[in-house]
């Protein structure tokens, strides 16, 4: 008898929050209360996209909710910036007020708003190359070209 495996492909998404202040561009990150899922450093949220149809954005949303405490009252807008990691769908959300934040889910430890320069030093070395597609795509967006 043969018995095959189905290897299932996980995809996720997340999603950075960002404002412009005074100019210059604040970006949120969660650092995960269990150290086994990104280390000790600040990370965008992400998580899987759950496989009952859910859309990329709205798993984004999702766990953005989830582990920055997002409300969707907040949000400006959204836009894809690209996939990255293999099958990691990357949105940014524009917000209105980076005070409009619900408490965050047991798996945050903290959250932090940084400036692209500052996530460069002290985020998670994996995803600094999104943070800064991320970036160009806001300067784009905000016309800060």
């Amino acid at each position: 008898m043969i018995i095959e495996h189905q290897r299932v492909l996980v995809y996720r998404a997340g999603a950075i929050p960002y404002i412009i202040e005074n100019g210059q561009i604040q970006m949120l990150f969660m650092r995960p209360s269990d150290h086994e899922f990104g280390g000790f450093t600040y990370q965008l949220c992400k998580g899987k996209v759950e496989e009952d149809d859910e859309s990329h954005l709205a798993a984004a949303l999702r766990e953005t909710k989830e582990e920055a405490g997002l409300f969707i009252g907040n949000v400006i807008r959204t836009d894809e910036v690209g996939v990255f990691m293999g099958r990691t769908t990357v949105f940014i959300t524009k917000v209105k007020n980076k005070d409009m934040f619900g408490e965050p889910s047991f798996e945050t430890e903290s959250v932090k708003w940084m400036t692209p320069e500052q996530f460069q030093i002290e985020g998670r070395d994996l995803h600094r190359p999104v943070v800064a597609a991320s970036v160009r795509l806001i300067k784009k967006l905000e016309g800060m070209d």
